[in-house]
């Protein structure tokens, strides 16, 4: 059964933080309790993003979990976007599988 390819070549479903997550994970920043919350600037600095990439993961429930405090507040504990970051390192593309 062949793979989904996405114009790009990628395969559906790869994200180009897949690469770093390893190396995020392994960061000073990352240091820090687990229920500590992060704003969506404050975790777009830490994965090197935007915030708008990180809002349109939200729209399509593939980034983080995260906890919407109000309407227009949006956190993000520290010890799930360390989980969704270990989810998304592999040693090798064969480990890969989206």
């Amino acid at each position: 059964m062949a793979t989904k390819q996405k114009k790009s070549g990628r395969r559906s479903g790869s994200m180009h933080i897949d690469r770093r997550a390893a190396r995020l994970l392994e960061a000073h920043v990352s240091e820090g309790p687990d229920d500590e919350l992060l704003s969506t600037d404050e975790l777009a600095e830490w994965l090197g993003t935007s915030t708008q990439w990180l809002e349109i993961l939200r729209g399509r429930n593939t980034g983080p979990r995260f906890t919407r405090l109000s309407p227009r507040v949006v956190k993000y504990r520290r010890g799930d976007v360390r989980a969704w970051l270990l989810k998304r390192s592999h040693a090798c593309t064969s480990e890969y599988q989206p």
